[in-house]
């Protein structure tokens, strides 16, 4: 059976896909500005994907305002709550091999992002991209692992993803997001998120 990750992924896949073919009357009503958050969950796709990934957690606050009749000018801060790079590993010293515990670290970003947009009754559809710059602030770790920790800096980063927005109220819509994110730390990360949330228009 589906799990509810692999439902809301292939929900979104599925409306993303089927955006395209919709009329465009995105901002009908006249909408220009949108705030709004979301929750979801946070996969590191560093090494490779599963969808059995999926931890949580993210949450995001973001604003957007239509530059265009089809495209939006979006800024995003999130934060990521997700475990270190070499988390789980087992590394090998002169000592004999040496498995890194599940230590953890906190991800703040804020990202830029144009996404275009794709409307038809209740549904938007979206497909975005932008950059953004990332803070990695790792948990501290006892000593004895304090070389497998990930550093404390501020790199910049990219991301890509698809959006769709389903209409509640006049001003009010729910919103499914995936993201990938791809971030210049040392060691390079690389995250694939879904979130789910809510948007008011106005």
């Amino acid at each position: 059976m589906l799990t509810w990750k692999k439902w809301i992924l292939c929900s979104l896949a599925g409306a993303a896909l089927a955006a395209p073919a919709l009329p465009q009357t995105f901002g009908e009503n006249g909408q220009s500005f949108g705030l709004g958050a979301t929750y979801g969950s946070v996969n590191d796709v560093s090494h490779s994907f599963s969808l059995d990934g999926f931890k949580p957690s993210e949450y995001t606050i973001f604003f957007d305002y239509k530059i265009e009749q089809s495209a939006l000018l979006r800024l995003t801060y999130g934060s990521m709550w997700t475990k270190q790079s070499q988390a789980g590993t087992t590394q090998t010293t002169p000592g004999g091999d040496v498995t890194v515990p599940g230590i953890k670290e906190r991800i703040n970003y804020l990202t830029a992002d144009v996404s275009y947009q794709y409307s038809g009754g209740f549904y938007t559809g979206g497909a975005f991209g932008g950059i953004g710059g990332y803070q990695l602030k790792p948990q501290p770790v006892p000593p004895e692992y304090a070389a497998y920790a990930d550093q404390n800096e501020k790199v910049f980063g990219f991301n890509l993803g698809l959006d769709g927005e389903f209409r509640l109220l006049p001003n009010l819509a729910a919103v499914l997001r995936v993201t990938y994110h791809n971030v210049a730390a040392h060691p390079r990360r690389q995250f694939f998120n879904a979130d789910a949330g809510l948007v008011a228009r106005f």
